[in-house]
């Protein structure tokens, strides 16, 4: 913990006294053990003891005390080991000089010390500093969530600095502070208007800044050197002040700012992106839509037009011909239409909307064949149940909607006299209902993952492929997706199926 570890050294008036007693006891060990060191070593023992005495003191204290130990020391060689003894009278020049020795060599260690300590302390701080601002790239490039991130920032720098952290954004027109992260939410609050002069003025506010010293909080913008009211800021509890560098909490800020406004210019051009790629598919959607029916459209119109001028002229089965070509492009225009308000009302709708219970396969294939029975021109079908037993959680209507589309799809592009399958089976966790027919595979440049989303697709001349859109809507709705398999099992078939979650029923 930086608190803990990294202090400015700063004594405290309490711990004045305990210093005290331990440099005093100190000094009578010293010199006890001199008076027996003095018998074997002479002054050169005395002189090394009292300098060990003051190295350690120059360690662990301030560098007045060290230098007032040294002269203390020179005074108690002086009086207890030079002749002559117990008087501070110095009786020779080689006792001058040993003692002048002893003085300057104490000093000059005791400078030495302290500068080392203070170079260890540097150190220490920038290594704390480093290790930090390595911690925070750290955070944003795991968390792509930028709120996420900002919340762990807070949680870590309260647990080095002891001080509780808040992210505070300015909302200008509501005049509201608002509160992106915490270590402690709620507690952080700062006055609107110094949040608004920081922002403003991209002025750190705070202890030891210049500007607004007195409140509660160290307040630091991230837009110090890009001044924006969107740009939130650092806001730091005033606690430890003696011990928290103002260019500590600088540094944190300025690389956090770096970082969250990187995640915002990328989340900004990611949407920028995303938009451009809708409205590059809603183009082309509408291009396809308006080309596609655009062809039966002008094959009615040409159609009701020969039988207008030339009806009379023309034979029964040239008429019968013509009105039965003006019936089909009409039911492939309905069903169009009918698809597409479909998707639309599936894209309006939301989950509180849908009728969702427990819902069984058979009975969703069961009421789809009775559609198809009403019809005069009837699709071959044949129905394998694999899955009998199990039930699917959804909305019965848009299951029967979404698999009548398969099957439309399939018997568009369906070649041969074999039926088409509808498959309904279990595989692991989902339960599926698919449909299966002998026609035209899908492109091999389709992407299956973007399929009825993001990409339009045409298996026989004729469609733009709304149906697969649709199910993709409903699967979403459902939490499933859309299986597609061309090629099946390596014979020329294709599946295209609907995959729900298994859930068991209550």
């Amino acid at each position: 913990m930086y608190i803990e570890h990294m202090t400015n050294r700063k004594y405290s008036k309490s711990s004045l006294p305990l210093e005290s007693m331990s440099i005093f006891f100190g000094m009578i060990a010293i010199t006890a053990l001199s008076h027996v060191v003095d018998e074997y070593l002479g002054l050169a023992g005395v002189s090394f003891l009292y300098l060990t005495l003051v190295i350690w003191v120059s360690y662990k204290s301030q560098l007045a005390t060290s230098i007032f130990v040294a002269v203390g020391s020179f005074l108690l060689i002086n009086f207890f080991y030079v002749k002559p003894k117990y008087t501070f009278v110095i009786g020779s020049v080689e006792s001058w000089s040993a003692l002048l020795g002893f003085l300057l060599v104490s000093i000059a260690i005791t400078s030495l010390v302290h500068q080392l300590r203070r170079q260890k302390d540097i150190a220490e701080k920038e290594t704390f500093k480093a290790n930090l601002l390595r911690a925070i790239i750290e955070i944003f490039s795991v968390e792509t969530d930028s709120i996420v991130a900002l919340q762990k920032f807070c949680l870590l720098l309260k647990s080095e600095l002891g001080c509780d952290i808040a992210i505070l954004k300015l909302d200008s027109k509501t005049k509201v502070i608002i509160e992106l992260a915490s270590s402690k939410p709620g507690k952080v609050k700062l006055d609107f208007w110094n949040l608004s002069h920081a922002v403003e003025y991209g002025t750190m506010l705070g202890p030891h800044t210049g500007t607004l010293e007195e409140i509660d909080y160290w307040c630091v913008p991230f837009g110090r050197f890009y001044k924006s009211h969107e740009l939130p800021a650092l806001v730091i509890e005033r606690a430890h002040e003696e011990n928290i560098e103002v260019s500590l909490i600088r540094a944190i800020a300025d690389q956090l700012s770096v970082h969250y406004q990187k995640r915002i210019a990328e989340i900004k051009a990611k949407d920028a992106g995303d938009l451009a790629h809708r409205e590059s598919i809603q183009n082309a959607f509408l291009s396809s839509i308006s080309h596609d029916m655009k062809t039966p459209l002008t094959t009615i119109i040409g159609a009701s037009s020969s039988l207008l001028k030339q009806g009379q002229q023309l034979g029964e089965a040239q008429s019968k011909k013509l009105l039965e070509l003006i019936h089909s492009e009409s039911v492939y225009l309905n069903n169009s239409t009918e698809n597409i308000l479909s998707l639309v009302k599936l894209g309006m709708s939301d989950g509180n909307q849908l009728r969702m219970d427990w819902q069984s396969p058979e009975e969703i294939v069961g009421a789809v064949l009775s559609r198809y029975n009403n019809r005069e021109v009837k699709p071959s079908l044949t129905l394998v149940m694999v899955a009998n037993d199990e039930l699917i959680y959804g909305d019965q209507a848009l299951i029967v909607l979404a698999l009548t589309n398969l099957i439309e799809n399939a018997v568009k592009a369906h070649i041969g006299s074999k039926p088409i399958q509808i498959l309904v089976d279990r595989l692991d966790d989902e339960i599926r209902i698919g449909v299966i027919d002998e026609g035209a595979g899908f492109p091999k440049d389709l992407d299956k993952g973007l399929a009825g989303q993001q990409q339009s697709y045409q298996r026989n001349n004729k469609g733009f492929g709304l149906g697969l859109s649709i199910v993709r809507a409903v699967m979403d709705k459902h939490e499933g997706r859309l299986i597609i398999e061309s090629a099946l099992n390596g014979d020329q078939r294709t599946y295209v199926g609907m995959a729900f979650p298994f859930k068991a029923s209550s």
